[in-house]
């Protein structure tokens, strides 16, 4: 089924029509569904953050429903930067300028998202705009770090930054490893006036 919405920049727009013609499909008998999402250039350039939060509600919605969510970029569309931006919160890529980003994000259920790889300078900003997505509908965002094997200073940096910039917001990050609380701690981090806790 093809859905022609009004508002194909309005995500959440999309997503109540996919989770009402999912609703349909479970009624008819079908088990699974798969959504795919042909991207197309709506915001100003530079804006990756309202491009990865869009990006994160389709990750949301396929994590809780179960459903295989593809979306398609036109490398011809967009910049090689967003680009690269994008595949940061998508569990996988493929296509001609495909390369495993430094670093993935992804839902791990309500308000809670797995972090892994490396945030390091050359993806700061990118985990920065990253993170501010996440943070932009809830007070609280949980950052499963398991998988992550090193952040660096720039990280840190990207992490605090994107904690501070909506106010009463506050990030719990659990399953760092000792070498990344370790940093986090000589890095002066660990006080009550910054906005994210690295819980053991």
């Amino acid at each position: 089924m093809i859905l022609d919405l009004p508002d194909r920049a309005d995500t959440d727009v999309m997503l109540a029509a996919v989770r009402r013609e999912t609703r349909a499909a479970v009624r008819e008998g079908f088990r699974s569904v798969r959504v795919l999402a042909s991207r197309i250039p709506v915001t100003a350039p530079g804006d990756a953050e309202a491009l990865l939060a869009r990006e994160l509600k389709l990750d949301e919605f396929a994590a809780e429903s179960g459903a295989i969510v593809v979306c398609a970029f036109r490398t011809a569309q967009w910049e090689a930067s967003t680009l690269e931006n994008v595949a940061c919160v998508h569990p996988q890529e493929t296509g001609i300028r495909a390369a495993r980003p430094a670093f993935r994000m992804f839902s791990t259920g309500t308000d809670s998202w797995g972090v892994d790889g490396v945030v390091d300078s050359e993806c700061a900003t990118a985990f920065n705009a990253a993170v501010r997505a996440a943070t932009r509908r809830t007070p609280t965002v949980k950052l499963r770090f398991d998988a992550v094997q090193m952040i660096d200073a720039a990280g840190m940096h990207a992490l605090v930054d994107a904690a501070r910039h909506l106010p009463e917001r506050r990030i719990v990050v659990e399953g760092a490893n000792e070498i990344v609380r370790l940093c986090w701690d000589l890095a002066g981090y660990s006080t009550t006036d910054v906005p994210v806790v690295m819980a053991a």
